[in-house]
């Protein structure tokens, strides 16, 4: 079983606009609702897999029985801890005419001492029947930078692999932990080593510091230059698949969610290279949040341009 955690999940509003102008009046041609937040997502994108998954985390107050709501017509396990305070809304502004996202997202509850040992207490129940965990998105106000390190501990504790993507110090933090995998975008990989790089050699050679640290897969998503991938001593950048880019919220997680399947079955270095490149570019082509299926992965990765660094 995945276990997969959203511990700041949101509500995402999507509006589409013709011609976004700050300071004015713009008319919304169309919109749409959407269950949010970066684990959730991946549990979004695994219902197409055919994998046993439950999705946990932090919800409060009325949008957060909105986002339950939501989330029922998603076939997968639901557990998330109910708090006081209310779950984020973030708002998404498409701009038709310029293809631009203009992202507005709010904070979220505050999560109290009480609440972070309630939700490790429920995080420690479905790790006994857990394979895989998934630890994705912003921690909420009130809960310490090293939670998810404290987590991926638990975890390893209970000989359970985890993936981590987040950002920042709890990124940081979480990687001392050493997760069996981690997947940064290129900026956030630029701020958990504290170096900027200027090609895929770099690159490279940073991946395998971290591998040699005890992380043994690293996925760098690097937007329009595709991907690259460390694992089992073999390093790979990928191309992503040519499509019109409709939207890119969602594209990391839909590689997490690949990432996550392609670690339980066994997959090659290279394969995982070509189906997580796959997953990242088809979810780029779809609307909103939605997230691309394997059954159109599995059809395309062969296509995906792939080079040995």
């Amino acid at each position: 079983m995945i276990l997969t955690v959203t511990l700041n999940p949101a509500i995402d509003r999507t509006v589409y606009v013709d011609n976004f102008k700050t300071g004015e009046l713009n008319r919304v041609i169309a919109s749409r609702t959407d269950p949010g937040g970066k684990g959730i997502n991946v549990s979004k994108a695994l219902c197409s897999y055919g994998v046993e998954q439950t999705a946990t985390g932090i919800i409060g107050g009325m949008n957060g029985k909105q986002l339950m709501s939501l989330l029922e017509r998603y076939d997968f396990r639901k557990d998330f801890l109910m708090i006081s305070g209310e779950t984020r809304v973030n708002l998404k502004i498409n701009d038709i005419k310029t293809g631009l996202v203009t992202e507005v997202n709010e904070s979220g509850p505050v999560v109290s001492e009480e609440d972070a040992e309630a939700f490790v207490n429920l995080l420690c129940k479905h790790l006994k029947n857990c394979e895989l965990l998934i630890l994705s998105g912003s921690l909420p106000a009130g809960l310490p930078a090293g939670f998810y390190a404290r987590c991926i501990e638990l975890a390893s504790d209970m000989r359970v692999p985890s993936i981590l993507d987040a950002d920042g110090e709890a990124f940081s933090l979480g990687c001392r932990a050493l997760p069996f995998a981690i997947k940064p975008n290129l900026c956030e990989f630029e701020r958990l080593t504290g170096k900027s790089f200027s090609n895929h050699g770099e690159i490279k050679e940073e991946i395998k510091s971290l591998n040699d640290a005890g992380i043994k897969l690293i996925l760098v998503s690097l937007g329009r230059e595709g991907s690259i991938l460390g694992y089992r001593n073999r390093t790979y950048h990928a191309l992503p698949l040519p499509v019109k880019v409709r939207s890119t919220v969602g594209s990391g997680d839909s590689m997490v969610a690949a990432l996550a399947y392609c670690i339980l079955n066994g997959f090659s270095p290279e394969d995982i290279a070509g189906i997580t490149s796959a997953a990242g570019s088809l979810t780029a082509a779809l609307e909103g949040s939605d997230m691309s299926e394997w059954n159109n992965i599995k059809q395309v990765y062969k296509k995906v341009v792939i080079r040995e660094i």
